[in-house]
């Protein structure tokens, strides 16, 4: 229950968020399970270093190892689609098992002071994960996430998977658009 004292100990959202995900990460390595990977807006929560705030947690894994970590923590109860904590102040969702996007992609990202580790959709997914948001639900924020996204990490894309990904995702458009308007050398 280390885990649960630290997060219970933090009022910072990203840190609940880093050590949710490294708790789930070190339960998983220890079960031998694929560790859940962090989504949607808790992953731009992630790249924006908690610039940007989420309401939940979103992570894309099996669902059973979830509920069966939470619920045995005694600290979460299911709602619905949610797992909730009124004491951690946290809402966890996993509305999917299968990751959209590269597995390839994932980033691992160490956390040395808790010596874990937690998994993030890939950078590029993540962008036309929020270009979808942008053109097919009409939400001028996403919009807003993709192209700072795009402009703050810039260096590290993969270019090529990105223009593929939102060519599959027929997001290509609105991509090449951020992209005119960002130049070549902006980021």
């Amino acid at each position: 229950m280390e885990w649960i004292e630290r997060i219970k100990k933090t009022p910072d959202e990203l840190e609940k968020l880093i050590l949710l995900g490294a708790w789930l990460s070190e339960e998983a390595k220890g079960k031998g399970v694929n560790p859940p990977v962090i989504v949607g807006g808790s992953a731009v929560e992630i790249y924006t270093w908690g610039y940007y705030k989420s309401a939940d947690i979103d992570l894309v894994g099996s669902k059973e190892f979830v509920r069966s970590v939470l619920l045995s923590s005694g600290y979460f109860r299911e709602e619905g689609r949610f797992f909730v904590s009124d004491e951690l102040g946290l809402f966890v969702e996993v509305p999917d098992s299968t990751l959209l996007g590269s597995n390839e992609k994932v980033r691992r990202i160490k956390v040395s002071e808790l010596d874990a580790e937690i998994y993030v959709l890939g950078i590029e997914d993540l962008i036309v994960d929020r270009l979808n948001a942008c053109v097919f639900w009409r939400s001028e924020d996403d919009c807003t996430w993709a192209e700072y996204l795009l402009k703050k990490y810039r260096n590290e894309i993969d270019l090529t998977y990105l223009k593929e990904r939102a060519t599959q995702e027929k997001v290509m458009e609105k991509l090449e658009s951020i992209l005119l308007k960002s130049g070549p050398d902006d980021g």
